[in-house]
């Protein structure tokens, strides 16, 4: 008798294991993650609110995620207003309009999929970020021009429109992601309620460790804060813009392949 011992063939063990491997990717795909804390994954998204909306204000003179002061704008445009920004509320009306159709868009389709799950997350957040190489594609490439941080187009007045559609697009993805997350305290985009819940807070002055909401809302203003200032020193160098939407795209979709190895829940 032969000394081995029966078995599957080799080539045939190597067909079993496939499937496995298949498995194991999907189920990793699907998992939920722990979102002890992603707290941190959302200080960083006020921090990418900063840096857009600092030098969308500089160049069109509207905001990309800050749709409050898009609506005075907006408002001011029916007695031809404010008079530095001639047609200042179309650009403002179609940021809010892109806003609201990315709040519907990635509030349904995150809820859909699963919005703690790895793979969910990994692509919303890379999609964000395309939107925003997109943006950054057409003023690097002068499709969209500006100059000093201001926006001109020239015989082109209208091509502006559309990275504000698509940057106000992706800043509602930063929203979702803090209420799909369960950090509502977090800031991703405006800062009026969250000055109040600070100073309203009976807590406010307790230590550290006793008040992590508290925690919270400071630190997204902190990093808004930050990423304006850094915004609009990085929209007058001679990178500009672009180079401040080169960042922001990097930063989100640093934070999508983050969450391919963040830990399970």
């Amino acid at each position: 008798m032969s000394g081995k011992q029966p078995g599957l063939p080799a080539h045939n063990l190597e067909l079993s294991s496939k499937p496995s491997r298949i498995t194991d990717l999907r189920r990793k795909w699907t998992e939920t993650v722990d979102t002890t804390f992603a707290d941190r994954i959302c200080l960083l998204l006020c921090l990418n609110t900063g840096l857009c909306d600092s030098c969308a204000f500089n160049a069109w003179s509207c905001f990309l995620a800050m749709q409050t002061g898009n609506t005075i704008v907006l408002g001011l445009g029916a007695s031809s207003q404010p008079l530095g920004a001639p047609n200042g509320w179309v650009r403002s009306l179609v940021s809010i309009a892109g806003f609201l159709l990315g709040a519907i868009t990635f509030a349904r389709w995150t809820k859909a999929f699963g919005a703690c799950r790895r793979g969910t997350l990994f692509i919303s957040f890379a999609f964000q970020a395309l939107l925003i190489v997109i943006a950054a594609i057409l003023l690097q490439t002068d499709v969209v021009q500006t100059q000093n941080g201001r926006s001109f187009t020239l015989d082109r007045p209208l091509l502006s429109l559309i990275p504000i559609a698509l940057l106000a697009f992706q800043s509602a993805g930063s929203i979702n992601s803090t209420r799909m997350l369960g950090f509502n305290e977090i800031p991703g985009v405006v800062l009026t309620s969250v000055y109040y819940d600070i100073a309203s807070d009976p807590a406010l002055f307790e230590g550290l460790k006793r008040n992590t909401k508290r925690n919270r809302r400071m630190g997204g203003v902190v990093m808004l804060l930050i990423g304006a200032i850094v915004g609009g020193w990085l929209s007058r160098t001679k990178g500009g813009m672009a180079l401040v939407l080169w960042i922001a795209a990097a930063l989100k979709f640093g934070v999508g392949v983050g969450w391919l190895f963040w830990t399970p829940a």
